[in-house]
C-alpha cells in the first residue's frame, strides 16, 4: 500500500513539476511526454524497483485513460460550429493521416518481419494514448510498446512537421493545425495551440477524429494485410 501511494504521488509530482518547466521555457526537450518517463525510469532503476512492480503500483493512473477518452467528446461539442465550417479540411486530414499511418506501419512491420505483438502495437503509434490503448487491446498489442511508439511518433512528427510546414506552401492556420494534429497527435495539438486558437482547435479536432477512425479501421487493416 505504501509503495502504491508513493509511486502514484511521485509520478504525479514529477509530471506537475515537468509541466511547469515546459510552460516556462517552452522547449520540445522539456516536454512532459519526453522528460517525465525518463525521470521515472531512472528512479525505478536507481531504487532497484522493478518495472512490473511500478506498473502494478500505478495501475489506478491507467484507469484514468477511460474517462480521458470519453472527455475528448467535449471539445468536439464545444466547437461543433467550427467542425461544420471546416469539415472538408478535417475529413481530408483525418482520412489521409489514418490510412497512411495504418498501412505504412503494417507494411514496415511485414518488411522487417516483426512479431505480431510489435506490429499491432506499432499500428497505434500515430494517435493519442487513450485511442492507442484501445487499438492495442483490440489487436492484442502491448500497452508498454504502444506507449513507446506513440511518444516517439509524436516527437518525430512534431520536429518533421515544423520543418515541413516551414518549407511547404501551407498558408492557412486551419491546414497547418490539421497537419500537426494528424502527424503528432497530442504533442502537435499543444504546439499548434501556441500559435493561436484557430490552429490549436483544428489540430485537436483532427487528433480526436483520427484517433476514433483508427480504432474503427485498425482491425480491418490488420486482417486485410494478413
Amino acid at each position: 500500500m505504501i509503495q502504491l501511494v508513493f509511486w502514484i504521488l511521485a509520478t504525479c509530482l514529477v509530471y506537475a513539476l515537468n509541466k511547469q518547466l515546459y510552460r516556462r521555457f517552452n522547449t520540445l526537450w522539456l516536454s512532459p511526454i519526453l522528460v517525465t518517463p525518463l525521470l521515472i525510469g531512472a528512479a525505478i532503476v536507481l531504487s532497484g524497483f522493478t518495472y512490473d512492480a511500478y506498473l502494478s503500483s500505478t495501475r489506478p493512473l491507467l484507469w484514468m485513460v477511460g474517462p480521458a477518452t470519453i472527455s475528448l467528446a467535449v471539445p468536439v461539442y464545444q466547437h461543433r460550429a467550427f467542425v461544420r465550417k471546416w469539415w472538408l479540411v478535417l475529413a481530408c486530414g483525418t482520412f489521409t493521416a489514418t490510412l497512411t499511418a495504418l498501412f505504412t506501419a503494417a507494411e514496415l512491420a511485414r518488411y522487417f518481419g516483426l512479431p505480431a505483438e510489435v506490429t499491432h502495437s506499432l499500428m497505434a503509434r500515430s494517435i493519442s494514448l487513450p485511442f492507442a490503448f484501445a487499438v492495442a487491446d483490440e489487436l492484442k498489442g502491448t500497452q508498454d510498446l504502444t506507449t513507446l511508439f506513440v511518444v516517439m511518433s509524436g516527437l518525430f512528427g512534431l520536429v518533421c512537421g515544423e520543418i515541413a510546414l516551414a518549407v511547404l506552401p501551407v498558408r492557412t492556420e486551419q491546414a497547418r493545425g490539421a497537419s500537426l494534429g494528424a502527424i503528432a497527435h497530442s504533442i502537435g495539438a499543444l504546439k499548434a495551440l501556441e500559435h493561436g486558437p484557430a490552429r490549436g482547435v483544428m489540430a485537436s479536432l483532427t487528433m480526436i477524429f483520427s484517433g476514433g477512425l483508427t480504432v474503427l479501421l485498425a482491425p480491418l487493416v490488420s486482417r486485410f494485410m494478413h
